[in-house]
């Protein structure tokens, strides 16, 4: 082969090498270049538009309730025709204090051997108490001499009923040494009334309709100045009124002047 033939072929197979990549896999180094990196384009990034929010309104409907206005002040009462209870004054008209008895309603009168009236009455419960009437007292015939307690009161009479206790503390006290005769003179009342009215205030004497005793009352009012005011209290020994009492009185009061009697 000739010479120039050969470095022909030589210079062929470098020019082959080149191209192919082989030299550099030959000699172990990776001096291929690198392929360019495409430059990355830059987006429009798109700004955002801000809407203004408008407020979200929510409608709350109010409820009404008809609640009455508060009463912000009382009427202060006015006292100024208002009676106390239990007065002398007997133009007063009140639960304490009754009418006195008009001659219009007096009864067929029965009079005694020794001038008086006598007073026939019974009791709701039953009872028959004679009464007879003396200048200075009464008699009480079927009650054996015992110490009377004679009563006016009246049913609504608030120190009427504040006296029920008293006199029934003096009646077991004394036992059959004391009579209460108490004689309902505040208005009508009838036997159903007075059984209710007895069981209440677990009355344990004589209770004696007024209707049947107004001759009694009218007498009472004439010689010991009762003007009907309630309660009235006459404690009376031997036919002679030894004590009086207009309103209530007292436990210990009444019970001293009983005591100085019995005793």
């Amino acid at each position: 082969m000739k010479k120039s033939t050969f470095i022909k072929m030589l210079l062929f197979l470098a020019i082959l090498v080149l191209n192919t990549g082989c030299y550099y896999s030959l000699f172990g180094e990776d001096t291929e270049p690198k392929p360019s990196v495409p430059i990355a384009t830059p987006v429009a990034v798109a700004t955002p538009v801000v809407t203004a929010v408008q407020p979200v309104t929510t409608k709350i409907e109010t409820i009404t309730t008809n609640i009455p206005a508060p009463i912000s002040t009382q009427a202060t009462p006015s006292f100024d025709n208002i009676v106390p209870e239990c007065t002398d004054d007997i133009n007063a008209v009140n639960s304490c204090t009754k009418a006195p008895i008009k001659p219009t309603e007096l009864q067929p009168k029965e009079i005694a051997p020794t001038g008086g009236e006598v007073h026939k009455l019974r009791s709701f419960q039953g009872q028959n108490i004679t009464v007879v009437e003396r200048s200075n007292g009464y008699l009480f015939p079927n009650l054996n001499n015992k110490v009377v307690i004679l009563e006016m009161f009246g049913k609504n009479c608030s120190h009427c009923i504040k006296e029920m206790p008293i006199l029934n503390r003096l009646k077991r006290r004394y036992g059959k040494n004391l009579e209460v005769v108490a004689i309902q003179v505040e208005g009508k009342m009838s036997k159903m009334q007075a059984n209710g009215l007895i069981r209440r205030h677990h009355i344990k004497y004589p209770v004696i309709s007024g209707e049947t005793a107004t001759n009694l009352q009218y007498h009472i009012q004439n010689t010991y100045g009762w003007t009907g005011v309630l309660p009235f209290i006459m404690v009376i020994k031997d036919g002679v009124t030894e004590f009086t009492y207009k309103g209530q009185v007292s436990h210990r009061e009444i019970n001293s002047d009983i005591k100085s009697l019995i005793n």
